[in-house]
């Protein structure tokens, strides 16, 4: 019969058991017996000692009561004299001893003892025969004593050789019960716990990733049939790994064909900045290699103008994509420069852990020649049309004074509406003009450190007369101790004239303005509120681009140009400019500058 882990240990620990439990059976009984033995002794042989204590005092009582003449101590003495007699008579346990002693103790008693009708004619000459067998009372009673003492310390001296013996007995037991003990444990490791270790590695080594182990299956009990159980285990592992390398294999081959039909350079990183794969276009363009098989790839160094976004992506999982050719990197590839915008994405499992980065170039070399040619038409179609419109406009003016001869009421009508129509176009082809320059950059800005509550001040009072003439409150605030900031004071101010010209423009009569300025880390915030209509939540990432106007607002003045001239006017002093509203609220222009002094320390 196959013997199971319960039966084998059951049949290991049951001995122990039934040893310690007579052991401490028979511990018990020698400890009962002991006491009972040394409690009899003791009692009965004490009774004895003190008897014999009690009777001398009772011959001394007599004695005294010769000496005094006193009838009723001579009767008490000798009542006291025969009480304890009785009590040693009925109290005899040393044999032969003891009962010898005692005859000779009744003996003397006997010549010590008078009638009592002699007491008062006890002569002066009969005392020293009445001494002599006091004297004989009272050696037999302290033999008898001494006897009972003696065998008191005797019992004591067995009882400490029966303690002794107890204990040897109990030692050797305990000893016995040891070294079962070790060899039940030994038995027990090398039957049960030596193949759960073996279990235990391997599922150890299995988890590093060594799945051809296999664990011994020596017997048919609970731990043979775990290990059975643990090596199917392991091979439907095996085999589910195999399937999976070789899914993944196939996901890999098409992963790998994938990036590489791309025409733009792609390149994957894991999270310590090392490449894991990069398509051809990247390989050639930024000399990166993917790592071969077996090699332990180094961390790429990416270039300058994507370095930021690749610590971004990696260590802040913040994603950095570009949409406008301000953003745009170059690159010499063949012998020219090609201009591509970067996506630099963090790439994430599902649980939000972060695996990696991926950068991508989207080539825009063609598309920014195309609007470079669009900027360039743009601004000499404008330059051509700005002197003829200028004399237009002159001659509109010279008509509308009337220096050349009276107008009637509706050619006054139609002057008027041609010089409006001519402004605005004037107005239109300087923007155009002003865009085309900001993004040429022909026009160097001339830096100069600046007082921030300067510059908000000078353009609030520029648009101060137009502020009052709507009932309008214009007001400007500035924290104090604010550092300088390098502006070129014409063109940051005509940035802050397009944005109190649409504040003022949007916010109805009775209605407010406000220009502030407080400290940022690194530079200072420039912010103009209004508390005019908002601009819906839909239309606020395109109040920066070119021609945008917010739908059903049809009745006011503009060019769609105004918002657009901020941010080229605000990217150009390397600043950001951004935008939030709420319907019926108000709107907040926030523009961020960096300090004169963090310029200057980065231009150093």
């Amino acid at each position: 019969m196959t013997l199971t882990l319960r039966r084998r240990i059951l049949l290991t620990v049951a001995p122990l058991v039934l040893l310690l439990a007579g052991m401490g059976a028979a511990g018990a009984g020698l400890v009962l017996r002991l006491g009972r033995l040394s409690d009899a002794i003791l009692r009965e042989n004490h009774d004895s000692v003190r008897a014999m204590d009690r009777l001398r005092e009772g011959v001394y009582r007599v004695d005294r009561s010769f000496l005094t003449g006193s009838r009723p101590e001579y009767d008490a003495g000798w009542a006291e004299i025969d009480r304890q007699l009785a009590v040693e008579k009925g109290n005899i346990t040393i044999f032969p001893d003891e009962p010898r002693l005692v005859a000779e103790l009744e003996i003397a008693l006997a010549r010590y003892r008078i009638r009592p009708e002699q007491f008062t004619k006890l002569a002066a000459a009969d005392r020293p025969s009445l001494a002599v067998a006091r004297d004989g009372v009272l050696t037999s009673a302290s033999a008898v004593r001494d006897l009972n003492e003696a065998e008191m310390y005797a019992a004591s001296g067995r009882a400490n050789d029966s303690a002794r013996h107890s204990v040897v007995g109990l030692g050797v037991g305990l000893a016995a019960s040891l070294a079962l003990a070790f060899l039940a444990a030994w038995w027990l490791v090398q039957t049960i716990v030596a193949p759960i270790e073996a279990v235990t590695a391997a599922a150890i080594a299995i988890g590093g990733g060594q799945l051809h182990l296999v664990v011994p299956t020596g017997s048919r009990d609970e731990v043979g049939r775990l290990a059975e159980a643990f090596n199917a285990m392991a091979e439907k592992l095996r085999a589910y790994r195999r399937a999976n390398s070789e899914r993944l294999g196939r996901a890999q081959r098409a992963a790998q064909a994938t990036i590489d039909s791309f025409p733009d350079p792609v390149v994957v990183l894991d999270t310590l900045g090392r490449v894991e794969t990069a398509n051809p276009a990247a390989q050639t363009l930024l000399g990166v290699r993917p790592p071969a098989d077996g090699e332990t790839p180094a961390p790429w160094p990416p270039p300058e103008s994507l370095r930021a976004a690749v610590l971004d992506a990696l260590d802040s999982q913040r994603p950095t994509l570009t949409e406008t050719f301000e953003q745009a990197v170059a690159f010499r590839h063949e012998g020219g420069e090609r201009v591509y915008l970067p996506q630099v994405r963090p790439i994430r499992d599902p649980a939000g852990e972060t695996l990696g980065a991926a950068v991508v170039l989207s080539d825009v070399t063609r598309y920014q020649l195309l609007d470079r040619l669009k900027s360039d038409w743009v601004a000499t179609v404008s330059h051509e049309l700005k002197t003829p419109l200028t004399s237009v406009r002159l001659a509109v003016h010279v008509l509308l004074e009337e220096l050349v001869g009276p107008l009637e009421v509706k050619q006054v009508e139609l002057l008027l509406e041609a010089r409006e129509n001519t402004e605005r176009l004037l107005k239109l082809i300087e923007h155009l003009l002003a865009l085309a320059r900001l993004e040429e950059g022909r026009e160097p800005l001339d830096l100069r450190p600046t007082e921030p509550l300067s510059l908000l001040q000078a353009a609030a009072d520029a648009a101060s007369a137009r502020a009052e003439d709507r009932r309008i409150t214009l007001s400007v605030t500035a924290a104090p101790d604010l550092p300088t900031v390098a502006v070129d004071a014409t063109r940051f101010g005509q940035a802050l004239s397009n944005l109190l010209d649409n504040a003022l423009t949007y916010t109805e009569p009775g209605g407010s303005v406000t220009l502030s300025a407080a400290a940022s880390p690194g530079g200072v915030t420039l912010t103009v509120r209004d508390t005019g209509v908002g601009i819906p939540a839909a239309d606020l990432p395109h109040v920066f681009d070119r021609f945008f106007r917010v739908a059903g607002r049809p009745q006011a003045p503009g060019t769609g140009l105004g918002l657009a001239i901020v941010h080229e006017v605000v990217a150009a002093h390397g600043g950001t400019v951004d935008c939030s509203s709420d319907l019926g609220v108000g709107t907040t222009f926030t523009i961020r500058l960096k300090s004169a002094d963090i310029i200057v320390q980065s231009a150093e």
